[in-house]
């Protein structure tokens, strides 16, 4: 059990793994690196499960995230081969409330709450369109609306109570916890999560007590004292499991920092050497260096951008001398006005020459005389 990362439980044959945070690995608005569910991790321990119990329990209670981490969480709860019910707990936003679809049966807390809108994020239309279909097509067949209801629903950003959820068919049934939970018109999605584990640890640790004590009106002190040793030690524990991961995130952090300022480096040392190879070869001249070197160590893209253009200039300059011919002048009379026809009549070897040195430019000619 301690190597299972969303485990929590195992009895009686029946599993339990919660996705109390959000769905994959983010930054966030402070450039600082969010750990979040691993949809590949998830799937794995859902097998272990598989393997060792009858009935599996996904508790929720998320703000969403990575689409593409949560279509793994759903496929691994849609294949699963032992019944696997999903329970929101408190928020299921965003691919969240998708995985809570993708349940046999989907129980909702009364005071929970289920959010559907579009898939955002990147900026190829088509990508996001296909993302959301599927999107559309996971609600549709586990609720009552139709795929255009549905498609108005993601588009205008629908937030449901348990009853509603309910009406829409997107669960099937609600929990009465006895609890009444505010939250504020517009509190933001962290919030929410924070407000309802609130809730969910207030419970647990009713449930703990009451599973330790096997609670009775004539307990004994020792047996009250016992428990909240318990509970304490517990405390601990998962204080030192935090101060674990913060230490896991900060090595994380400083590992990638370390090899960003390598990566940098190189790229640096590459386009110097590029820049100066191309001044050395006369392609530019001094007072443009500076220019190309800030493009080229910009990016890996830059620099394959810098190398392009440089390619180019040579290949201008091998045009220059085919056009120039015997003579060593261009002349504007013959060379610099012939059609590609002129070349094969009067010169077939230039213009091998140039076909092979300068593609571009012997495409344009081929085009301007045989496609016209």
């Amino acid at each position: 059990m301690n190597n299972f990362r969303y485990i929590k439980n195992i009895a009686d044959g029946e599993g339990t793994i919660c996705l109390y945070s959000q769905i994959g690995d983010s930054i966030d608005a402070d450039g600082n690196y969010q750990i979040g569910i691993s949809g590949s991790a998830f799937a794995n321990e859902l097998l272990w499960l598989q393997q060792n119990c009858s009935l599996i329990n996904v508790r929720i209670n998320s703000i969403g995230g990575s689409v593409i981490d949560g279509y793994s969480i759903v496929s691994a709860i849609l294949s699963s081969k032992v019944p696997v019910n999903t329970y929101i707990d408190g928020l299921a936003a965003s691919i969240a409330g998708v995985i809570a679809v993708a349940g046999k049966k989907c129980y909702m807390m009364d005071y929970g709450t289920l959010m559907v809108h579009n898939p955002s994020g990147g900026d190829d239309k088509n990508v996001l369109s296909l993302i959301k279909d599927t999107l559309v097509t996971i609600l549709t067949n586990r609720s009552g609306c139709t795929p255009e209801e549905m498609d108005q629903m993601m588009n205008k950003e629908t937030w449901l109570n348990a009853k509603q959820a309910q009406e829409k068919g997107l669960v099937d049934e609600i929990i009465s916890s006895g609890k009444k939970v505010k939250i504020k018109k517009k509190e933001s999605l962290e919030n929410m999560v924070l407000i309802y584990n609130k809730v969910i640890n207030t419970d647990k640790k009713m449930d703990k007590v009451t599973n330790l004590l096997k609670l009775s009106n004539d307990a004994s002190e020792d047996s009250v004292v016992s428990a909240i040793e318990a509970l304490n030690a517990e405390k601990a524990k998962l204080a030192e499991e935090n101060e674990a991961l913060k230490n896991e995130l900060e090595a994380y952090k400083k590992e990638k920092e370390e090899k960003e300022k390598s990566e940098k480096e190189s790229l640096e040392t590459e386009a110097a050497a590029l820049v100066n190879k191309a001044e050395a070869d006369k392609k530019i001249k001094a007072e443009e260096k500076a220019a190309y070197l800030k493009q080229a160590s910009a990016s890996r893209e830059g620099l394959e951008f810098v190398k392009n253009v440089f390619d180019k200039i040579s290949n201008v300059k091998q045009a220059e001398k085919i056009f120039k011919g015997s003579t060593g002048v261009v002349n504007k009379g013959e060379r610099a006005d012939w059609t590609i026809r002129d070349w094969e009549k009067k010169d077939p070897k230039g213009l091998a020459e140039l076909k092979n040195s300068t593609p571009e430019l012997y495409q344009d000619m081929y085009n301007a005389f045989y496609k016209k």
